[in-house]
């Protein structure tokens, strides 16, 4: 290679070195800052971790030793501590047996180590029942507990048996069958959805499943109005068999009805004032 040529390289060789230079120096600048990234997690994962861990990069080149994990958010995810409500005070009326009886359940099963045993469960259930009949009833079974050393009911399913047999009518059937086969649960001036939480009771109470029979019992007792919309429907009318569909569109056509007798009041023009007698009419 002639010096002409060596001369001619060097301007060459220059630039590859100054790129080089630069590839390093952000290589130098990206482990700078992955450091410093990885140093401000281990800051809010807590001084402990902060204290153990050291840079990974570093870690390996002295003391060829595993780097250690640093544990995924599951890990320390705090376990949510459920406070359900206490059930009601329960005073014997038959209108609220259920709902009782449904909150002592619901306690019982988020709450199963508060209350392992079915003595705790049933003398739990019991202290609720402070006012008239029930607590005349649980009175008496503490009563009988004292003289033989043991309360009757076998287990949580037997008090239940027996709360039903002194709280709740032995012919509940008989009642919602009786009462829907007159007029007495028609809606009437209520909302579909006021109508659908008493029907849903009977409909229970009463044993009845056949969805037909069900369905005819709720058309019976809607509004004229509204179970005339239903009959007159071309298109879109439900299965005999699909109550939820009977409801949805029972709950859809009394909201639209609301809607629309709002809007007209709201939209209605009020009447001219009328004149009073101290007051003459102009004369044009």
């Amino acid at each position: 290679m002639s010096p002409s040529d060596m001369i001619d390289d060097q301007p060459v060789s220059m630039n590859r070195v100054i790129a080089i230079e630069a590839t390093m120096d952000e290589m130098k600048s990206q482990h700078e800052a992955t450091h410093q990234m990885l140093q401000d997690v281990l800051t809010r994962l807590g001084p402990v971790l902060t204290r153990d861990v050291q840079d990974p990069l570093l870690t390996h080149s002295a003391h060829h030793s595993p780097v250690p994990s640093i544990p995924t958010s599951s890990a320390g995810r705090k376990k949510v501590s459920l406070k359900p409500s206490f059930p009601p005070e329960f005073s014997g009326d038959r209108a609220s047996r259920k709902a009782f009886l449904t909150s002592c359940r619901t306690y019982i099963r988020l709450c199963p180590k508060a209350l392992e045993d079915n003595s705790t469960k049933i003398v739990w259930a019991m202290s609720y029942m402070k006012s008239r009949h029930a607590n005349r009833w649980a009175t008496r079974e503490f009563e009988q507990e004292a003289k033989t050393s043991r309360l009757r009911f076998l287990d949580w399913l037997d008090f239940e048996d027996e709360f039903r047999k002194d709280f709740m009518p032995l012919d509940a059937e008989a009642a919602a069958i009786n009462v829907l086969k007159t007029t007495a649960y028609f809606q009437g001036k209520r909302s579909v959805d006021n109508y659908l939480d008493q029907f849903h009771n009977l409909i229970y109470d009463s044993g009845y499943t056949d969805p037909k029979t069900i369905v005819v019992k709720f058309r019976r007792g809607l509004d004229h109005r509204i179970s005339t919309a239903l009959a007159g429907m071309a298109f879109g009318r439900p299965s005999d068999t699909d109550l939820e569909a009977w409801f949805r569109l029972a709950v859809r056509i009394d909201q639209n009805r609301a809607a629309d007798k709002a809007f007209h009041v709201s939209h209605r023009q009020p009447y001219p004032p009328t004149p009073s007698m101290n007051c003459p009419l102009a004369i044009s």
